[in-house]
């Protein structure tokens, strides 16, 4: 079995310091293709009848994720583009949004997916707010982020945008609910791992579409109890084939401040995924080479 062990960047991402200093303390940049990628699709026509999703935004406090989609859903109307806020559906264009501080500012990578799963546009919105100003639900914060991110993804949806087409890669992948997480890890990590994905030019499907033939990534947490004042902590990520069998782990530990990922992940679950995602492309490639010859 392949094993993939992502010691360099979780260790960053932990408290293995005496200084017992924050999770994100030290942590690797997160994996972004380019410091603001240009918004992509296929080309592809949203007829007027048909509307987009907007699903809650990963990457900021659960009370929060609701709200922020469907501001962005408003903002998207005042572009004359059909959008609601609610859960990725399968019948209709669904936009994920994945946010993340950046200095001063805070940006959301989004994806486009249709109604079959396929990621079919990327973009990257930005806009001067704080992540604590979105986190304490700061209407105020929301509106300006929400108005940057309806700028910025409505070429993905309007037709009389220019298009760039857009190398996708063929190979399909759907990420399971992540067990054993403490706090809102379960579904942070999952969110964060869907989008770290993408960005890697996967095709990410979600659990609720069509998964046949598509490639599985199962992630568990296993937290220890604390012991002299830190807590162990390891993270490993399962690619497993269309048959469920393993082709290959990657694996993330070291020791974190005892309860500090009890809450709210936010930007950890983003860190954590951007650092093992190239370590999941790695599995999938070397289990292409390796695949008999049909």
């Amino acid at each position: 079995m392949n094993r993939i062990l992502v010691c360099v960047a979780f260790v960053m991402l932990l408290v293995g310091c005496d200084d017992m200093s924050s999770p994100l303390d030290n942590f690797s940049t997160p994996f972004v293709i380019g410091d603001r990628a240009k918004p992509i699709r296929d080309i592809f026509t949203l007829q007027d009848s048909a509307s987009v999703a907007v699903a809650p935004i990963a990457g900021v406090a659960p009370g929060t994720r609701d709200k922020l989609a469907g501001a962005v859903a408003d903002a998207l109307q005042k572009l004359d583009i059909l959008a609601t806020a609610g859960d990725v559906a399968g019948d209709r264009l669904s936009l994920l949004g994945t946010a993340r501080a950046t200095g001063t500012s805070v940006a959301i990578d989004w994806r486009l997916i249709d109604s079959t799963g396929k990621a079919v546009g990327h973009a990257t919105s930005d806009a001067p707010v704080s992540l604590d100003a979105l986190n304490r639900g700061d209407q105020g914060a929301i509106k300006t982020l929400a108005r940057a991110s309806a700028t910025s993804v409505a070429g993905l949806l309007q037709d009389d945008i220019p298009v760039e087409a857009a190398a996708q890669d063929t190979r399909r992948v759907v990420v399971q609910p992540v067990t054993g997480a403490p706090g809102d890890g379960t579904e942070s990590l999952r969110l964060a791992m869907s989008s770290a994905l993408t960005l890697a030019q996967l095709n990410v499907v979600p659990a609720s579409g069509d998964t046949a033939s598509a490639l599985a990534v199962v992630g568990s947490v296993k937290l220890d109890p604390p012991k002299d004042g830190k807590q162990h902590i390891a993270i490993n990520w399962a690619l497993l084939d269309a048959h469920g069998r393993q082709l290959g782990v990657v694996s993330q530990e070291n020791n974190v401040r005892p309860g500090s990922l009890d809450g709210r992940w936010g930007e950890v679950a983003n860190l954590v995924a951007s650092a093992a995602a190239p370590g999941i492309v790695a599995l999938i490639s070397k289990a292409e080479q390796t695949k008999p010859a049909s």
